[in-house]
């Protein structure tokens, strides 16, 4: 399992950095004994840098949703000088775009990628069908 570490540009301290090609590789089949190491340098990270919030595997798997073809899911710690807490990117085509974010560290945003919001609004409609 292949993660970065690297000086942050979007926070505070270092962000952690993990390519789209490595999240998809690690969430087949070929790649799931790797997960639990994923998960594992999620945890740290956030813990390390005393964030308030964890970052769970749908998180990232929102942030992979965002992703086109290649890209970076990143998780960068924000502080209020009183709270730290996680906030996840993508990276993608040269856009970087917040998939979960805050102002304060206790309410956060989802930005739910296209596909997302479509099986949303497709199981809604089921529901209302039935």
């Amino acid at each position: 399992m292949k993660a970065e570490y690297v000086t942050s540009t979007l926070g505070t301290g270092t962000e952690l950095h993990i390519s789209s090609a490595e999240y998809k590789r690690i969430n087949n089949e070929d790649g799931w004994n790797d997960h639990p190491n994923l998960m594992f340098a999620v945890i740290s990270y956030t813990s390390a840098n005393r964030c308030t919030n964890s970052i769970k595997n749908r998180d990232l798997e929102e942030a992979f949703r965002h992703i086109k073809k290649a890209g970076t899911i990143v998780l960068a710690t924000k502080t209020d000088a009183e709270t730290a807490w996680c906030e996840v990117y993508a990276i993608t085509e040269g856009k970087i775009i917040p998939v979960i974010t805050s102002n304060d560290g206790s309410d956060f945003n989802i930005n739910y990628s296209g596909k997302t919001k479509r099986e949303r609004n497709k199981t809604r409609k089921e529901r209302e069908d039935d």
